[in-house]
């Protein structure tokens, strides 16, 4: 019976030392995936800084106003006008479309409500654009 007792304990001791060094390789191939992960967030963290730093170059207004000088003539710009701004009232609705499938059978007399598919204009200013 001891010898049973002691060949168990073996076994137990044996799959144990397999499972602990089963874990250990499963912990060292993920601290190798973190360690990847943090270079490739360290590398997009450089990109973006440098992408911000490019950015607020190629927007300086000294640069945009010589490229604006500088052409000109190709892009014609003119001084906004008052008339040119509007506010989101002054835009007009989206028409109702309605399927024609649920569209109402139209008789020759005229009904209580009878449905259009038109926008309604609005009163005000219009926008223009130029």
């Amino acid at each position: 019976m001891t010898r049973f007792v002691n060949a168990l304990l073996i076994f137990l001791m044996v799959l144990s030392a397999a499972a602990v060094y089963d874990m250990k390789y499963e912990a060292e191939i993920a601290a190798a995936n973190v360690a990847r992960l943090q270079r490739q967030i360290a590398q997009e963290q450089e990109a973006i800084s440098l992408l911000k730093a490019e950015w607020s170059v190629l927007t300086q207004p000294s640069r945009l106003q010589d490229l604006v000088t500088r052409h000109a003539d190709i892009l014609d710009l003119q001084p906004m006008k008052p008339e040119q701004v509007g506010t989101l009232a002054d835009i007009p609705p989206k028409p109702v479309e309605i399927p024609a499938e649920e569209m109402p059978e139209v008789s020759s007399e005229p009904g209580p409500v009878e449905r259009s598919a038109k926008a309604v204009p609005l009163d005000g200013p219009t926008i223009q654009l130029q």
